[in-house]
């Protein structure tokens, strides 16, 4: 799921409906009216698939799927240019396989980076790929392998990350080893390099004196205006699926737990959210109870009060709200 900015809208693609069957549509909703449509694309389309991921890519105006599995791990990459509404492939040999994995969008060198996941071959990946969203570039389109080995997290899946374009950092939490069976609740930089020659380094992140619990399959969206990365739901240890939201302040590296009244989203895992910026609230759908046909298909909408100053805030959260009953029965992932 990606918001676009310029029509005021979040956008859908892939995933699982209720039948647990992956269905190869789009749809968008409008942030305003929380209506949702069918995307009426023309072309190929991509294959079907579930734990892929998707970058708006504002340079080109595209949608940017990567990744995923339907049955096998692929390399599938895929453009949506949202002016046109047309697919275009853009799947080649040097693309590397990935599920479960996360990306985000680096404003500053206008990329998408990929962290982790595995590919069925490849258990715990903490590899570091970017591919080049810079028309200007004369490697635009193009993969490089950023990984950095030394000081590195143990590799991981099901985490969620954002890009920390204030200190040019991706900052991940969570996620899951499948090789050992264990859950993480560690958070991490990788901090990119100044230049595309330079080397980037990792730094783990004590997070202050109070952290999330251990989770997988939480997300993680990046609110520009307060600097924070907010975590949402998966699932922790014993099997819990979570429903709690924490804010990790970017400017000073520590978590504050958000504290929200009722009404407010039920546990889930494999949902999507998006930061409205336009708003300045988290908007998330879809998900995975955990229940017998558990598939959600209800958006919801996270607005924050801050209190004093950017230092000097803390976890005042008034609401978390229900938005718009017209959903697609489509993606939870």
């Amino acid at each position: 799921m990606v918001y676009d900015p310029a029509l005021d809208r979040v956008i859908v693609a892939g995933g699982k409906d209720y039948r647990s069957f992956p269905p190869n549509e789009s749809w968008a909703s409008c942030a305003g009216s929380r209506l949702w449509t069918p995307l009426k694309t023309s072309g190929p389309r991509p294959p079907t698939g579930e734990d892929h991921t998707a970058v708006f890519d504002p340079a080109g105006n595209r949608l940017i799927l990567y990744g995923g599995e339907n049955g096998m791990t692929t390399n599938k990459l895929w453009a949506l240019d949202l002016k046109t509404l047309t697919w275009r492939d853009l799947t080649n040999s040097g693309v590397p396989r990935r599920e479960s994995h996360t990306a985000v969008y680096d404003s500053r060198a206008k990329r998408m980076v990929v962290f982790g996941g595995f590919d069925r071959t490849a258990l715990d990946l903490y590899e570091v790929w970017a591919m080049d969203l810079d028309p200007g570039s004369a490697g635009f389109e193009k993969w490089q392998n950023l990984t950095v080995a030394e000081g590195r997290p143990p590799g991981r899946m099901d985490h969620s990350a954002v890009y920390d374009p204030r200190k040019n950092r991706m900052v991940f939490n969570g996620g899951w080893s499948k090789g050992r069976k264990a859950i993480f609740g560690d958070t991490w930089a990788f901090n990119f390099a100044d230049s595309s020659e330079g080397k980037g380094s990792w730094t783990k992140l004590a997070g202050g004196q109070r952290v999330p619990p251990e989770r997988r399959y939480g997300t993680a969206v990046y609110d520009a205006e307060r600097n924070l990365s907010i975590v949402f739901g998966g699932k922790g240890k014993d099997g819990l699926y979570l429903n709690d939201a924490w804010a990790f302040d970017l400017a000073r590296d520590e978590w504050m737990e958000i504290v929200t009244g009722e009404p407010r989203p039920g546990p889930r895992i494999d949902h999507r959210a998006v930061f409205d910026s336009r708003r300045g609230s988290l908007l998330m759908y879809g998900g995975d109870s955990g229940r017998p046909h558990g598939k959600l298909h209800e958006m919801w909408e996270l607005t924050l009060d801050m209190h004093g100053t950017q230092t000097g805030w803390h976890a005042g959260i008034q609401r978390g709200r229900r938005v718009g009953p017209r959903v697609p029965a489509a993606a939870s992932q």
